[in-house]
Formats: structure tokens, sequence, C-alpha cells
């Protein structure tokens, strides 16, 4: 059971859309950011950044995106490890052999798309970390900015700058670990970003799930700017997760039921 705080204030699925992969990595977002949005600030990428090239697709915005652990070692071992799964495996399907050359997509996506950049940084705030400020400030008259934070544990870190620049954010989408301890941060980040920004879905992780009954320590929520709908007085009587809309992280495992009190 999740507290009711959690539980998302209604919005018609027709007015929503998945983006990004059908498991791990994909993400539900209201339709009405695609066209409001001029930046897509990307926390966390790893090796999927089809969220990215999806919204991006579809909005026409710049993405700028952040990721301290993807350096020349991480695709070296990559390549390495997908190498020699392909060579003892024998699997000649395309997805396979993309996986292996995923770096020139990242090259192409990221480096030679001049509307895009990557930053081998870490988000935060202290020494050699860049934050939400520095971010904001290094593009001219930014505005309009959709964010998506998926940074293992470390966003209870920048909630604080998130809250701070909340009236330019269209939406985010964020993904919270460690929920059974962090419960408290995560209600107060809702109730600071209300004026601003509602909570519109929620999705649980089941990778983090390890036994039976176990609710998720992994949620992912969406937001949207207040200005971007209205709010309908009707009760949310939806269930999570949402057919046609949600899909398990995990393939190998049955996805999460959200239930609230």
């Amino acid at each position: 059971m999740f507290p009711i705080k959690l539980k998302p204030i209604f919005i018609k699925n027709s007015k929503l859309v998945r983006l990004g992969s059908i498991d791990d990595g994909g993400y539900v977002v209201p339709k009405k950011v695609l066209k409001n949005t001029d930046y897509l600030i990307s926390f966390g990428i790893s090796d999927n950044w089809d969220f990215e090239k999806h919204f991006a697709r579809l909005s026409s915005c710049v993405v700028d995106s952040y990721d301290h652990s993807i350096d020349s070692i991480f695709w070296m071992n990559k390549f390495r490890k997908d190498f020699l799964k392909f060579l003892c495996l024998k699997i000649f399907k395309p997805k396979k052999l993309y996986k292996m050359f995923q770096f020139l997509d990242f090259i192409f996506f990221f480096k030679l798309n001049k509307k895009n950049s990557f930053s081998l940084k870490k988000i935060g705030v202290g020494k050699n970390l860049i934050s939400l400020k520095e971010i904001i400030h290094k593009h001219q008259k930014i505005s309009k900015i959709f964010l998506k934070v998926d940074i293992e544990g470390s966003e209870y870190e920048i909630l604080d700058q998130i809250n701070q620049y909340k009236s330019i954010i269209t939406g985010i989408v964020i993904e919270f670990h460690e929920t059974s301890k962090n419960m408290k941060k995560i209600i107060s980040f809702i109730d600071k970003l209300q004026d601003k920004l509602s909570l519109v879905h929620i999705h649980g992780n089941n990778y983090s799930i390890k036994s039976k009954n176990q609710k998720p320590e992994a949620i992912e929520l969406t937001f949207l700017n207040n200005k971007l709908f209205i709010k309908e007085s009707r009760k949310n009587n939806k269930s999570y997760p949402i057919k046609g809309l949600d899909y398990p992280n995990s393939k190998r495992s049955e996805d999460s039921i959200l239930k609230f009190i």
C-alpha cells in the first residue's frame, strides 16, 4: 500500500502517451508537454536513450543529457561483453547487432546532431558536480523545460533544486528508489510542487520486487505543469498499471499492481 498522496489526480488516458522502450527506460508523459517544451534535460541515460529520441522526434526540442557513468571504459566493456555474447550464442538478430555497436548511435544522437548535447557529469551541488542552476544558466533565455530524472538514488539530493525552478518546468518524470525509507521526502516533494505541478501518473518498477506481494521499492512519477491542463473534479478511480500505457520494467515478471490508503 502507498500513501494516498501518491495517487495521481485524474487525467484521461487518451491525453497520455508512452515514450521510449516498452520495458525499462520507457515512461508515460502527458501529450501536452510535447508541444510545450523547448528543452528536455535528462539526468541518467546509461545505455538507453530511447525516451530522449522519442521525445525529441515528437517535440523538436533540444536534448541536454548528463550521466557520469558512461565514459570510454563503460563503452569498451560493453562492446567486449556484447561481442562475446554474439560469438557464443551466434545470435544474428538486428537488436543484438545494434546493442553491440550502440556507441555509434550515441555519437550520432548526442555528438553529430548539433541540437543535442551530452556531458559526463553528475548532477548535484559541490565540487565536480553540475547543478540545475548551472545548466539553466548555460542556455540563454531557457524556458519550458521537461526533466527526466533516473539517477539511481541520487534524485533525493536534487529535489530542492527542482523545486526552485518549478515555474519553468512543463513536466517531470522521476524515478524514486528505496521508497520505504524515503517516503516522507517523496511526499514533501509532491507537496512543494503542487502550486505549479501536479502528479498525473505513477508506475511501480518491478525490478525492485524481491518477493511475492512486496510493494515496489522503486516508483516512477510523472508531473505536469498546472497551466497545461484543466483539473477535473472527478475522483480518480483508475487502476495502476494502466493497460496499453504501462509495461513491466522486467519482462520476466508481472507488473506491480499499486494500491493506495
